[in-house]
This record gives structure tokens, sequence and C-alpha cells, in this order.
């Protein structure tokens, strides 16, 4: 058999062990907090063309996410939901679709999944053959590698069976840079309006993807520079500034496309706006300007500002903090990122530092995206959501890794190198399946112990309840006193609980979401939302639920 069939046999087996780890996965984990708004934002979209539902994100990935649902859901029975300008009708709408679907809520989300599961294989395609185009020289296994590190990353699985709209950015940021980079090797119209078509379909779906405009802007500026001796042509400037309008141009109707059309050119100061920022562009000279984009589009950003400045904290090292602080994304990566990516990141830096790196273009291609991803994220006043924040930039850096990696390991042990990776990688996963969302590497403990260092969607957002269930029923307790940290019903998962009062605990099992010893949040109290939080429990937990749920006993 020779090596293409290999390869192919390779990512046959890598993509079959993904999907036995995210579908499985998918049925053991519990309904997270944003999974509550996503899921009709998506399905209200396709059923109403109001992009008014598409409140606090771009449409895109949900309605990916919501086509698996369509067809279980008759025209009668859907939820018939008010659209609204208020970006924040995304929380309620989400409450209300769970109250009128109750019966088969938890199967509606599972086939919702469905979408992000098969976006992740997409990507994990796409790597395999731009990795191949990477390295002509080991072609098979930079893109068997690339993939890997993708496909069986505790991190990415944990979000790959979410509804959400991490995990589709991740794909559509990178077929964007891929398209861009086809251009740069072949700089003709065509190709242009491929990439920008890609740009476009990147906008509609996460707020991050702006970023790639500053990057393709960049990568334009210094690709001259980044060329090496004889390598592919370069345009003249005035060539380059009409390819980047031709694709910003594409992309503004694509996104626009995405809306429907809806509300095109309004002014700001004709869009409800809260955040201060709009508000003070709105007041501005600009806010009179007409803009080429949908106003469903600058609320639901605007929410988003609103969001990320919002009083709640964030927890690094066991530290609250308000705000942002420049060393929280560094600290979650010491934490977060699995030991065989570690080593085989190392073993790419070490080559790169002999000589085996990619080109210049190549490597500026991969990582210009990245670097500002981080830069944004990691400065600034701003609220730092957690790890999954970074996701767009993981098939980047899985990218160069494989490339390099490829390029620096004799060809003697190359395989044997890289098997070595993805099988440490698989066997990680395995051993914090299904609970992918709390890993932790070995430096801290493992899941056990992450609670102590970070919170919120770094280790819990809500996705205990399965778990938890098991527990109540192989313990053979009835009832449990409960504080979550999550924003559907409990009860949808057979949990008669109760919501204690602050200091009245009663005998009997007590369960805490990790992420309340830190925040504060309106738990789903049978039909009301009741804030619950900070709590601190001075005993030791009987049980923990996949790291994300401690269980107490109260004695009398």
């Amino acid at each position: 058999m020779n090596e293409r069939r290999w390869g192919g046999l390779a990512l046959l087996v890598l993509l079959s062990v993904y999907f036995a780890f995210a579908f499985h996965g998918a049925h053991r984990t519990a309904v997270t907090v944003d999974e509550l708004g996503h899921l009709p934002s998506g399905l209200l979209y396709i059923e109403t063309g109001d992009p008014r539902f598409a409140s606090l994100n771009p449409p895109l990935v949900n309605v990916i996410s919501a086509l698996p649902v369509m067809g279980a859901l008759s025209g009668n029975d859907r939820a018939l939901l008010e659209p609204s300008d208020d970006p924040f009708s995304f929380w309620e709408n989400g409450y209300r679709f769970m109250e009128e679907n109750r019966s088969r809520y938890l199967d509606l989300m599972n086939r919702a999944r469905r979408g992000p599961i098969v976006v992740v294989a997409l990507l994990g395609v796409l790597l395999f053959f731009w990795a191949g185009r990477l390295n002509p020289e080991a072609p098979v296994l930079a893109g068997v590698l690339a993939a890997g590190l993708v496909l069986l990353s505790p991190n990415v699985l944990a979000q790959a069976r979410l509804v959400g709209t991490d995990t589709g950015t991740a794909f559509f940021v990178a077929l964007s840079v891929f398209t861009f980079g086809l251009f740069l090797k072949r700089p003709t119209l065509a190709f242009a309006l491929c990439a920008g078509l890609a740009l476009g379909l990147a906008q509609l779906t996460k707020f991050y993807a702006l970023l790639l405009y500053p990057s393709f802007l960049i990568l334009m500026i210094f690709r001259g520079r980044a060329s090496e001796p004889s390598s592919d042509p370069i345009m003249s400037p005035r060539s380059q500034g009409w390819a980047l309008v031709a694709m910003v141009l594409v992309s503004l109707v694509v996104l626009n496309t995405g809306y429907l059309w809806s509300e095109f050119s309004a002014p700001l100061s004709d869009v409800t706006l809260q955040s201060p920022l709009m508000r003070s562009l709105s007041s501005s000279v600009l806010g009179t300007l007409p803009l080429p984009l949908p106003a469903a589009y600058l609320r639901a950003f605007d929410g988003q500002l609103v969001e990320v400045g919002s009083g709640m904290p964030s927890v690094l090292w066991g530290e609250r903090f308000q705000g942002g602080r420049w060393d929280y994304f560094l600290g979650l990566l010491a934490i977060k990122t699995p030991i065989a990516i570690v080593l085989a990141f190392g073993v790419a830096v070490f080559g790169a530092l002999r000589g085996h790196g990619l080109p210049r273009r190549e490597s500026m291609l991969l990582w210009v995206y990245p670097v500002l991803l981080f830069v944004f994220l990691s400065l600034g006043d701003r609220r730092q959501l957690g790890a999954r924040a970074l996701l767009s930039a993981v098939p980047f850096v899985a990218l160069w890794t494989a490339s390099v990696f490829a390029r620096t390991v004799s060809p003697r042990w190359r395989w044997a190198s890289a098997a070595l990776v993805l099988v440490g990688l698989a066997m990680t996963s395995f051993a914090s399946h299904p609970h992918h969302l709390a890993y932790f590497n070995s430096l801290v403990g493992g899941r056990d112990h992450g609670y102590q260092y970070v919170s919120d969607a770094n280790i819990d957002i809500g996705q205990g309840l399965v778990g938890l269930a098991d527990y109540l029923a192989e313990s053979g307790e009835e009832s449990v006193q409960l504080l979550y940290f999550g924003s559907v019903d409990p009860e949808l998962y057979g949990i008669d609980y109760v919501v204690p009062e602050p200091g009245e605990l009663k005998p009997g099992l007590l369960a805490v979401s990790v992420s309340l010893y830190s925040l504060r949040y309106p738990m789903y109290d049978h039909g009301t939302l009741r804030p619950v939080g900070p709590v601190n429990i001075p005993l030791d937990p009987i049980a923990s639920i996949g790291g994300s749920i401690h269980v107490f006993r109260i004695d009398p």
C-alpha cells in the first residue's frame, strides 16, 4: 500500500476515534450555559428569517446547529417567540424555548450538537490536506499529525460537542486564511473572489473573525519581505490594494446576505445601543453615516461589548479579578495544554531554531491571526472568558507544529515519533472522557484540582448534571440540595432538587458547581431565576462529578 493510501486510512482512523469521543461525549454532557440560547437563535432565524433572533452572535454557526433539529419539529408546535432589538433576548428566548419543549428538549439539543461535531471533522480534513501542501517532502505524515493534534485534543473535543460558535469560527477562520494563502500563490481575480467569499462566511460566525481584516492587510504589506528568492509572484502595490478592496466588498456582500439584507446601511444613530463605546460612536459624526452592515450585526456586536465589560470577575490561580490581565491566557495554556502537544510543539520550536522551519511567507500566513488574537484578548480591560476564546487560533498552531515537526525529525523516526504523539494525545482524551471540558494537565494534578486555579468556561459551565443524576441513582438518594452554575432546569435530568437559602443547609446531600466558589450566577430554580454564589463550604467533598460538581454530606 502506498503512502497516500496509508494517509487516507490514518485519517479515517482519526475521524473514527474523534466521532466516537464526540458523539458519546455529547450524550454524557448536560446542556451548558450558552447552549440554552444558541439553539433557539438558529431555529427561529431559519423559521422566521428575522435576524433579530441572531441577537448576540452572527447567525451562521447557530443555523448549522439548528439544521439537524428542523426535521424533529412540526410547523404547529415550534415555539413562537417575539423578536427583539435587545441582544439579551438571547437568554429570554432560550428559557422560553426550554419550557415549551420540556418533553423533548434534551433530544433536540443532542440533535443540534451533530452540527458542530461535523464542522470540526471538516476542520480536521482541511488541516490534513493543507499540511500536505505545506510539506511536499512528507505530506502524509504532516497531514495526519496536524489533523490529529486538533481532532484528538481534549480541549477541542470539549467544545466540538456543544451548540455554540467557537468551533464553527475555528473552521471558517481557517478556511478563510487557507483561501487567502491560495490567492497569495496565484494572485488572480478568481482566487481573490474565493478569498472574499470565505472571509465573509467567517464574519458570519463570531466577532473575533474581524481580526482577519488587519491580518490580511499585514500579510499583504509584508509579503514581499517574507518571500523567498524565486518564490511566488509579487503583486504591485496598486494591484494589492485593488485585490484587498475586492475581498472586502465580497465579504460585505456575503455578510449582508447572511442577514438577508435586513436593515442594510442603517446609521448607528438609528440603532438601539447599550455599550459606552458604541453609544459614543453613535453620537459622533460617524453615527450619521450609513454603514454597509446589517443593524442586527451592530446590535449583536454591541451586546458582546456589554458582556465583556460586565462586572462579572474572572479567575486565575485561584484569584478573582475584574477586567483583564496580560498573563491570563498564558496561565491557561500552561495548565490546560496536553503534555503530548507541549512536547510536539517543543520539537517544532527546536527545529525552527535549527533552520528546519517553514518558509517565511508560510510562517507569517499561519502566525499573524493567532498573534493578533492573543494580543487582543490578553491586553485591555475586557472580561476574559476562558481558553475557548483561543480556539480559532488552534488550527494554525497545529499546522505549524505538524509541519516543522515533520521537517525536524529524521525520516527514519518520523512516523514512530508522530504516532507516539498522537497515541499519547488519544490516551489523554480517553482518560478524561467524557469530562473534556474540565481537562487539566498533570502539572496541576488533573481535573479534580482545576477548580483551585480557574473557574467558569475553563472548568464548569453546567455540564455535570448527567453525572450528578447517575450518582444520585447509584447512591439511592431521592433528592439533593443543589447550587448549580447553569441555565437549564435540573429536573430535565430527573434530579429532584431544592435550592438552599444561604446559611440554611439541611442534613443530607449537597451538590455545588465549582464555578460558584468564585462567581455569582442566576440559577434556574423551578421556573424562576435565583442568584446563587459565591459559596464557601467548610467541608471536604465526598465525591467529584467530572471535576465540575462537588458533592458534600451535611450531617445533622
